[in-house]
This record gives C-alpha cells, sequence and structure tokens, in this order.
C-alpha cells in the first residue's frame, strides 16, 4: 500500500493493522477527553467540598434571613433574594452533575481502556509482514511515551521528525488545548500498544513505522 505521510487518515479501504492502529489513536484521544472530564469533575467535587466546610462553619449557606438587614437598608431586598436563591441552585446542582460526571467518566474511561486492549491485541496478533518496520528500545519507548509522549518523547526514541512537530504541537497545547489532546492522545495509545508487543534478547521491539496523523 502506497502511504502518505501528510495524510491524516489512511486511504479509504484500508484494511489490517493500519485500520487497526488508526482505530487505537482514535480510542486514546476519546479516552483523554474522558479523563480532562474526570479531571473537571474531581476537582469541582473537592472545591464544592471546602466550600461546604466553610457555609458549615459559618451557618450552613447563605440565606436571605441572614442579610435581611443589609439588604432593606441598600434597598435591594428582592434583587438579592433572587441571587441568593439562583446561586444556592447553582451550587446544589453543580454538585450533583460534579458526581455524576466522576462515575460516569470513570466508567467510560473503564470501557476504553478495555476496547483499546482488544485492539491491541489485533495488531500484535497480526501475522501479516510490516509495510514500515521500525525497532526501539521498549521500556524508554513506554516510558517517553507515557510520560512525555504529548511532547513528542516517543518519536525522539523512533529519531523520527515528526517528534519536533509533536513537541511544538505540545508547548502550543499549554494554550490551545486541541493540540494537547491531540498529542496526548496518540502518545498514550502508542506508549499502550508497546506494553504488549514482545521485546527480544537486547529490550527490542518492532513496530510499524505509522505514517498517518491519526
Amino acid at each position: 500500500m502506497e502511504t502518505n505521510r501528510n495524510s491524516v487518515f489512511p486511504p479509504k479501504g484500508t484494511d489490517g493493522r493500519y485500520k487497526d492502529i488508526m482505530v487505537l489513536h482514535i480510542q486514546g484521544l476519546v479516552l483523554v477527553l474522558v479523563l480532562i472530564v474526570m479531571l473537571w469533575a474531581s476537582l469541582s467535587i473537592l472545591g464544592r467540598s471546602m466550600m461546604s466546610i466553610l457555609f458549615d462553619a459559618a451557618g450552613g449557606l447563605p440565606s436571605e434571613s441572614s442579610f435581611a438587614p443589609l439588604f432593606e437598608l441598600l434597598g435591594i431586598t428582592e434583587a438579592a433574594s433572587a441571587g441568593i436563591s439562583f446561586f444556592t441552585f447553582i451550587f446544589k446542582t453543580l454538585g450533583v452533575v460534579s458526581y455524576i460526571a466522576a462515575f460516569a467518566s470513570i466508567g467510560a474511561t473503564i470501557v476504553l481502556i478495555y476496547f483499546m486492549k482488544k485492539r491491541i491485541s489485533m495488531i500484535v496478533d497480526d501475522g501479516t509482514p510490516f509495510e514500515n518496520p521500525v525497532k526501539v528500545k521498549k521500556t524508554k519507548f513506554v516510558l517517553l511515551g507515557f510520560l512525555l509522549g504529548a511532547y513528542g518523547g516517543h518519536l525522539f526514541a523512533l529519531k523520527k521528525k515528526k517528534a519536533w512537530i509533536f513537541l511544538i504541537l505540545g508547548i502550543l497545547g499549554m494554550e490551545i488545548i486541541p493540540l494537547f489532546i491531540y498529542t496526548s492522545g496518540i502518545s498514550f495509545a502508542d506508549a499502550f500498544m508497546a506494553c504488549f508487543i514482545d521485546k527480544d534478547s537486547e529490550g527490542y521491539i518492532k513496530m510499524e513505522d505509522y505514517p498517518y496523523w491519526i
């Protein structure tokens, strides 16, 4: 199969190892999105818990009766009452939403990891010859992929020019989140796959030099 390294996806109709790697990469991108939701939910729960502690120490959530004299003095009783009611509603709703998002993202993570492992088994068990084989130290590739993959660390281990592009995307991704999601998702998928490839007596694994961007 003729490869075009400027293509995002493999050509339409591509089957076998290249298609499986593409699917694995997409799963990795979705996993990163789910993990971001999990992180947001966890921080939201933590923040809400800290606020609840402060409110409990102050006698509970703000209420209209607590500040009635002040509101009457300022002449904003009606507006202030509406504001407190809205704040209380948002505070309680956010707590429910955060817990739902946290548990849902945990479940989604487990499901995604399961399907990624199944896809990796298909890749590893594929007996067709490699089109663009490359050898790399397994431990080095896996560690760089998990720890610095968002900045192209695992691609530097392969000595690929794409590593420099990943490095730039990863740095820009600190401000432009979609770029960081992309590099993180692809690198996690690659490193996770490498974990299940048997190494030789010298610690090397053989992988497909996947030329596409997803």
